[in-house]
This record gives structure tokens, C-alpha cells and sequence, in this order.
């Protein structure tokens, strides 16, 4: 690749003080087996510990910037697509690495079907104790969340289908922003990364928004993994959760309300919202009470939470969950079977 060509694809980063991740999800980047690639590195420490990872790496299309002070994921995040040339563009976390056909694939989605603003992938959580296993219901290592379709299957949505589909949990029942190309455009456009207030749902504001320009074409294949460890079960932003059921759904509606099918979309992402806050604050009592930990201001997030119209609904299936976990996930699990029939 020459210099003075932009790549295709641009991998943008923000990081704070997680060299060790870092490292492991540059080195994921540098197997891809596509290599027309950049990769620009926003680091929001001061004192520059990425650095020496980055230029560690001892390869001109890893490109390292300090910011000037700490701005905060969103704005790092998009400080680094300001910082990048790229046709296509990966939002990728430092402890979220990618498998090395993920370019790969999606790029052959994109020659298969042309014109698409997202080429999207699915995920695995790695899971890395056994502690936090217990805690998701989840194993230890590697856990699939693709789609029940041969792997590979390729399917190409418009901006509408995609939308309802996506909140309904009708394609994947959990999604990561790294396994997914986005042309440059569309980002620009669309306002960047979203910026409301918490990183609570950024990944689901960001497919959403940029998935409602041009459609979605969606790979069933795992493209790289979500790291669930210790540093990302920090569970001090309580007063988050009601700022993000609020705000998610005015930052996305205002921004793909243009779908034709725009009624069913508002109410599929309100359930989705709705269920999200319900398993949040469900996985935080659990949480607290498995690590004997005082719920610091977790009455107050209930109460706020559940206090929003297309919150509320969810808040009997809460107190079920919570008193009668056992009983409530029995009759989840036999109404789940029912519908697979």
C-alpha cells in the first residue's frame, strides 16, 4: 500500500491505561489476512502509557496520538475517526479483539452486496473466570451468540427490516461495534460515534444509527470476541441507567425516525430499552449480593428507571426476577422452547 493512499479500512481506538489488552488486540489486527488497513490509536492517559504499545508494534499503519486531556471514550473515539483516512471505519475497544478473517469476510460482503452503509459480523463473549461465568450463566472461555443459521449465511437488510429486526433480538441477541465496517460517509453523516451523556448502549446506538442509513448486510459468523473481565464489571454508575434509557431512545429515534416503518421500529427499541434496564439492574442485585457488596445507590436507580412509561411495564417481571429467580428463569426457559417449535 502506498503511503500517499488511503487505506480501505481504518481500526479507531481510544484507550486508557490497558496496555496489556491493548497489545492483545493489536496483535488481533496485525493476523488479518486483508492488509489494506490503518489503525489509530486516541490514548486518553497523560502520561502516554499506550504509547510504547503502539509504536511497539514496529509497523508504519499503527499510528499512535496522545489527547491533550482525558475526553472520555465518545469523544476519543471520535477524535480518532477525525485522525483517520479510511474508506470504511471499525470502532474497536482495546480488550475486544478480532479474529484474522474478520476484514476478510465482511469485505466480500460488501463485494457480494454493494452499497450498504454496515457490513456487520457476530460476536463470542470470552469469559475469563470462572467467578464471572457464574454470574452471566455463561462458561468460562469462549460462548457463541450467532444466529440459529449455517454459519456464513449472509443476509442483506434494508434500513427498516434491519431496525426492527435488530431490537427484537430477531438477528443477534448481543452485537459488538468491532466486528463491523462502516462506510466513512455514513459515519460522518450520522453525527459519528453517539454522544448522550453514559457509554451505557453505545454499541446498539451506534449499529442503529448507522444501520439506518443505507441498510445492514449481516455475516453469521463470530468475528472477533467481547473480553468480559474484572475492569469491565466496575458497577459505580447506577445514576447512569435511567440517563440511558432516556437518552438512548431520543438520540436514536431523532436520528432514524426516517425509516418507513418507523412506528413498529419506536416500539421495538422502547421494548428493547425496557428489557435492557430490567436485566441491568436484575444482573446488579445479583452482582452485589454474590460479592457482599452494599447496592450503593441501587434503590434510587430502580426507582428512577422505573419511573419511564415504556420502563414501567417491565417492573413485575423485575420483582420476579429478584424474589423468584429460579421460578422466573424456569418459565423463561419453557416459553423459549415453545416458540422454537
Amino acid at each position: 500500500m502506498s503511503t500517499s493512499t488511503p487505506p480501505l479500512v481504518s481500526f479507531c481506538f481510544t484507550t486508557f491505561k490497558r496496555k496489556e489488552y491493548l497489545r492483545q488486540t493489536l496483535q488481533s489486527i496485525l493476523r488479518q489476512t486483508v492488509g489494506d488497513y490503518e489503525v489509530v490509536v486516541s490514548d486518553n492517559d497523560p502520561e502516554q502509557s499506550a504509547r510504547v504499545v503502539v509504536e511497539g508494534v514496529g509497523d508504519p499503519r499503527f499510528r499512535y496520538f496522545p489527547n491533550e486531556t482525558n475526553m472520555g471514550m465518545k469523544k476519543s473515539y471520535n477524535k480518532s475517526l477525525e485522525r483517520s483516512t479510511g474508506q470504511f471505519i471499525v470502532m474497536i475497544a482495546d480488550d475486544d479483539p478480532v479474529y484474522p478473517e474478520m476484514l476478510e469476510t465482511l469485505l466480500k460482503a460488501k463485494e457480494q452486496y454493494p452499497g450498504y452503509g454496515v457490513y456487520l459480523g457476530g460476536t463470542n463473549w470470552y469469559v475469563t473466570e470462572p467467578s464471572l461465568a457464574r454470574l452471566c450463566g455463561l462458561k468460562v472461555g469462549y460462548n457463541s451468540f450467532l444466529a440459529d443459521q449455517p454459519i456464513g449465511t449472509t443476509t442483506a437488510y434494508p434500513a427498516g427490516e434491519f431496525l426492527k429486526k435488530f431490537f427484537s433480538r430477531q438477528i443477534f441477541s448481543t452485537y459488538l461495534w468491532s466486528n463491523a465496517i462502516v462506510r466513512r460517509d455514513v459515519l460522518i453523516e450520522k453525527g459519528g460515534v453517539p454522544d448522550y451523556g453514559t457509554a451505557f448502549l453505545g454499541d446498539y446506538a451506534y449499529l442503529s444509527v448507522m444501520g439506518s442509513h443505507s441498510g445492514v448486510v449481516v455475516v453469521n459468523a463470530a468475528l472477533g470476541h467481547q473480553t468480559v473481565h474484572p475492569e469491565n464489571f466496575g458497577r459505580n454508575q447506577n445514576d447512569q441507567i435511567k440517563t440511558a434509557a432516556i437518552n438512548f431512545v431520543d438520540y436514536v429515534s431523532a436520528r432514524v425516525n426516517q425509516v418507513e416503518n418507523w412506528p413498529e421500529v419506536q416500539v421495538a427499541m422502547q421494548n428493547y430499552v425496557g428489557l435492557w434496564v430490567f436485566s441491568h439492574l436484575a444482573f446488579l442485585r445479583q452482582y452485589f449480593r454474590l460479592n457482599n457488596l452494599e447496592p450503593v445507590g441501587l434503590r434510587e436507580a430502580e426507582k428512577g428507571a422505573f419511573s419511564i412509561p415504556y420502563v414501567k411495564k417491565y417492573r413485575f417481571k423485575y420483582w420476579f426476577k429478584v424474589h423468584l429467580p429460579a421460578l422466573h428463569d424456569l418459565i423463561v426457559g419453557i416459553k423459549s422452547r415453545f416458540r422454537k417449535t
